[in-house]
């Protein structure tokens, strides 16, 4: 009876097109800068409620985390002072990517159930990779895997990882999974499907690989979107090198939350540092991962996976051998060098320390602790992350810890700002393995790559700045 005072218009107009005229369409006719004004203030109302209201801890004050704040800012202001476009940025892409960035470091940081899950995740990557140590077992012998050196913790978990990888595609598992995470960000932050799904699976299958799934697109994709597609690479590592940094002993609960929170980031700072001004072709629509029609069975794609593995650990060695070499080369010059100028024990990492110092200083670390952090993260853009992390949890000639004397705030701050392949080496991996995915974009791709590893280089550091200011 009810219903009989209701117009009928009303009860029979669709649920969308209520919210349309309710919602929609009045806040549509609200200028642009006041939308945007709106979404800053709403946003910094928040980062300030959450940094200054929420109970501190030893693990930091209310003045580092004010410090970590003007490190987010000051990041920021860098870019969009330096972008290709500033008056293209897309400041809705920006700001909900800051405020998902945000939201999942203080579900982490903040509550009980985001730390338990965030850990069980964690925990399941690190038991779903210790599998890996039965066929070392098989192929070596359990003294030799027990040993525990570098090459034979890593190597057999990356080749694991990629083989079961490549027969969770081959089954549709990832494309799904992958889907799912792109039509998140295409929906919230309006990126176009090529952009969201090459996000999305950044920290899973690596920089090189990721774009393999958009390799039909690519040809035709705009100059913003491949920078977007390269700094999603740079900022984020890949689920195949997990288990590498879990055997120098970093958290990998820090790891695959850094990754999480580097995704909506790294495409919030690619938007800002070079937006769009054309129309994708993927624009408005999302993109269907492809499926794998080059292996006739799953063993074919164990087989095709195993490969990728080996590929990647003998590129790891390499890179490793060279530069782990290369940096000794230089300190030894250096150090002999700076004996002629009074200053003892130059090293490469000394220099970077000091370069790097003020960007170090914006995210919160401990004054005693800056120049430590400022070296690692130096050595990390020079050569990889993986000589960092090896750094930061090794041993120096005296037996004596790099992190013994480093609060567990500098430490964490650490782990989360090396987190990233954003390096020169990696600028030369990109250009090399997208280039020959479409040879005539191969200029524009050398064009953006040096910008799009600073812009990933920028994302992770303002990962690590995030969880410093709700820590």
């Amino acid at each position: 009876m009810l219903f009989a005072f209701v117009p009928t218009t009303i009860v029979s107009r669709p649920i969308e097109h209520m919210f349309s005229k309710i919602i929609a369409e009045p806040v549509s006719r609200i200028p642009i800068y006041i939308k945007y004004t709106v979404g800053v203030v709403v946003l910094f109302a928040i980062v300030l409620g959450v940094s200054l209201g929420t109970k501190v801890s030893e693990q930091g004050s209310k003045l580092q985390r004010m410090q970590s704040l003007l490190g987010v800012l000051v990041y920021t202001a860098i870019l969009a002072a330096t972008s290709k476009h500033p008056k293209h940025i897309p400041w809705h892409t920006v700001i909900i990517g800051f405020l998902v960035q945000f939201c999942i470091g203080c579900i982490v940081i903040k509550t009980g159930w985001g730390h338990d899950l965030f850990s069980w995740l964690a925990q399941m990557a690190s038991s779903l990779l210790e599998f890996s140590r039965y066929g070392a077992i098989f192929l070596l012998n359990k003294h030799i895997v027990e040993f525990g050196t570098f090459a034979v913790s890593v190597f057999p978990a990356v080749i694991f990882f990629a083989a079961f990888v490549q027969m969770v595609y081959y089954l549709g598992g990832m494309q799904w999974l992958l889907k799912k995470l792109g039509w998140i960000f295409y929906t919230i932050m309006d990126t176009s499907g090529v952009e969201s799904i090459v996000a999305a699976a950044s920290p899973f299958i690596g920089q090189n690989e990721n774009v393999l799934l958009v390799k039909d697109y690519f040809e035709s994709m705009t100059n913003s979107e491949i920078h977007a597609c390269m700094t999603a690479g740079f900022a984020t590592i890949s689920g195949s090198t997990l288990q590498g940094y879990i055997a120098l002993g970093v958290d990998a609960k820090n790891i695959i939350t850094s990754c999480i929170m580097s995704i909506p980031c790294s495409l919030a700072l690619s938007k800002l540092r070079y937006p769009e001004t054309e129309v994708p072709l993927t624009k408005g629509k999302m993109v269907e991962p492809p499926k794998r029609t080059d292996e006739a069975n799953i063993l074919h794609a164990l087989a095709n996976g195993a490969a990728i593995g080996v590929n990647i650990s003998l590129l790891v060695a390499a890179n490793l051998i060279a530069v782990v070499s290369m940096v000794k080369l230089i300190n030894f010059f250096l150090t002999w060098f700076g004996q002629f100028i009074s200053i003892n024990a130059l090293t490469l990492e000394l220099i970077l320390g000091y370069i790097f110092y003020p960007f170090t200083w914006l995210l919160g670390v401990p004054g005693r602790d800056i120049l430590k952090v400022s070296q690692l993260i130096g050595l990390k853009v020079i050569s990889n992350e993986f000589v960092a992390f090896q750094k930061l949890q090794g041993q120096d000639e005296k037996g004596i810890y790099y992190t013994e004397d480093m609060s567990h705030r500098a430490t964490t701050i650490a782990q989360f700002a090396l987190c990233g392949f954003g390096n020169l080496g990696s600028i030369a991996i990109q250009i090399g393995s997208l280039g020959s995915l479409a040879p005539s974009r191969k200029a524009d791709i050398s064009r953006l790559a040096l910008s799009a590893c600073i812009t990933g280089v920028c994302a992770t550091l303002m990962t690590s700045a995030i969880i410093a200011m709700v820590m």
